[in-house]
């Protein structure tokens, strides 16, 4: 651990006591300190406008921060490389990281229960942000600050890739941004190149087309591979299943692998709500139309034909089924690609794998009149701070944010541990460049064309629905279409059913 403060006070002050100093606590005992939250300590030297930023960095020097995240490769490696924020600051955090659903319970305890024993706090776009967003601080009001010190590059829109900064900043309002973009689960295709090549011959004798995937391939090219393979390995062929849904037990990856179908499909979206901002109020669904009832039929043609363990796999184990040999194609978070590519793991590493945009719509399934477009959906996450915490600690906190989101620490988190950048400017650095080709010192660059370029630019990309009520939509979503995988239902009771609970959870009049 590192040097903890001699003059640190070893007990809490309740929040009554802290306001009562006039929330400037620290500041009033002059260059001491006060222990707020679980394990927080804040100090404080004051600054002005023109200190130097070094004495901006410094200002919150002694403090200690906590900060709770997903098990994320950002995390960790800004776990490994903790000293340089100490080494610039003088402020020591102690990074606690979990699953994601632990992490989304452990914030809304600390939230809701008005406490800040988790002063930074893991923003995932639609899990955490949804429901939490009003307890977070606004960071704007710090951007620009001239008592703190800044990123050059700024934070607004044009900093991060596209929709970035809306997807997990922006909730039910332009104007607050609660999170800066931390890290990045953008989805693409990810295929056997191999097996397409060598099995070409024989697909094409028998669908009229070659057996390949790009950016124009569509969900119906995807369920004619998938019944391919499965033909040859009923058949006694030494061959993989050809395709694996997300399913398994995290309600939300269940959800987003079935809107990315959905979505491509003429542009169909839950609630006609701004999918980027969200709304507290979505109205009735869409769930029940025509659509609707069409895309989960495919989507049941589908997952009949793909891998056996479909229900059982989440995100996780589907990519261990495809590093493992058994699928030759799923539709995964570029952030896999690095575990993928380890030979050492992966049967699937070496060049075998290709990279390309999520499937297209299929012209001949739109029903709506919208266009067929690469429905690509994704996890931004953020960070942000907790409004609990006394506001010199939100400052304290500030600094770490930006500091962690910055472009030489995101550099350094794609090179130790496979990072997602969020930050433009990293794509520019040389070496991420030439990593984006083979061979690759950067493996997750590999991806970087499907998803920079195309994935994540409209009119391909869909993030919502950003619902106050969004786990519980996640897990009527995940229940309801397991059901009619399971063949407990048809794909139109599923879709009315979609439409009733959907309809009551949003307190929507029939």
């Amino acid at each position: 651990m590192f040097y903890r403060p001699k003059t640190a006070q070893a007990t809490r002050i309740s929040r009554r006591r802290f306001l009562e100093l006039g929330g400037y606590g620290a500041t009033m005992l002059g260059t001491g300190s006060l222990a707020v939250g679980l394990n927080s300590t804040i100090m404080s030297t004051p600054v002005q406008a023109a200190s130097s930023d070094e004495a901006k960095w410094k200002q919150y020097a002694g403090s200690k921060l906590t900060f709770l995240s997903e098990n994320t490769p950002p995390s960790f490696a800004i776990r490994d490389n903790i000293k340089a924020f100490y080494d610039l600051t003088g402020i020591e955090v102690e990074i606690l990281t979990d699953d994601l659903p632990v992490v989304q319970q452990k914030c809304g305890i600390d939230l809701r229960s008005g406490k800040s024993d988790y002063t930074l706090q893991y923003v995932q776009d639609k899990p955490i942000g949804s429901p939490f967003a009003d307890f977070y601080v606004d960071l704007s009001k710090m951007f620009g600050d001239e008592t703190l010190p800044q990123d050059m590059e700024g934070y607004g829109d044009d900093a991060w890739f596209e929709n970035f900064l809306s997807a997990c900043g922006r909730f039910y309002s332009g104007e607050k941004i609660i999170a800066l973009p931390y890290d990045a689960a953008i989805a693409v295709t990810f295929f056997r190149q191999d097996l397409f090549e060598k099995h070409t011959k024989d697909f094409e004798a028998e669908y009229g087309y070659r057996l390949e995937y790009n950016a124009d391939s569509t969900w119906k090219n995807v369920l004619d591979i998938a019944t391919f393979f499965k033909k040859l390995k009923e058949g006694g062929a030494d061959v993989p299943y050809g395709y694996a849904q997300h399913q398994g037990s995290f309600a939300w990856t269940t959800q987003l692998d079935i809107q990315r179908m959905m979505f491509a499909h003429g542009r169909w979206i839950d609630f006609n709500i701004d999918d980027k901002i969200g709304s507290k109020e979505p109205g009735p669904t869409n769930w029940g139309d025509a659509q609707s009832v069409l895309m989960l039929e495919k989507f049941k043609a589908l997952a009949d034909v793909s891998h056996p363990d479909n229900l059982a796999n989440g995100t996780l184990e589907l990519n261990t089924v495809y590093q493992s040999g058994n699928i030759a194609m799923q539709v995964q978070y570029h952030e896999f690609a690095a575990s993928v590519e380890d030979a050492n793991t992966s049967v699937a590493a070496g060049g075998k794998t290709a990279y390309a945009p999520c499937p297209k719509g299929e012209a001949d399934w739109i029903l709506n009149g919208g266009p067929a477009v690469n429905g690509t959906n994704c996890g931004i996450g953020g960070i942000g701070i907790n409004a609990n915490a006394p506001e010199e600690l939100q400052r304290a906190a500030y600094l770490f944010a930006i500091w962690s989101t910055s472009k030489n620490i995101q550099y350094d988190v794609l090179k130790g541990l496979g990072g997602t950048p969020t930050r433009k400017s990293v794509l520019e650095i040389p070496e991420v460049q030439a990593a984006q080709q083979r061979p690759s010192a950067m493996p997750n660059a590999l991806t970087f064309d499907a998803v920079y370029n195309y994935g994540i630019k409209d009119p391909n990309f869909v993030l919502g629905p950003k619902i106050p009520e969004a786990n519980e939509y996640h897990s009527i979503i995940a229940s309801e279409t397991q059901r009619m995988l399971s063949g407990d239902m048809s794909p139109e009771e599923t879709a009315a059913s979609l439409k009733s609970q959907l309809d009551d959870l949003n307190e929507v009049q029939g």
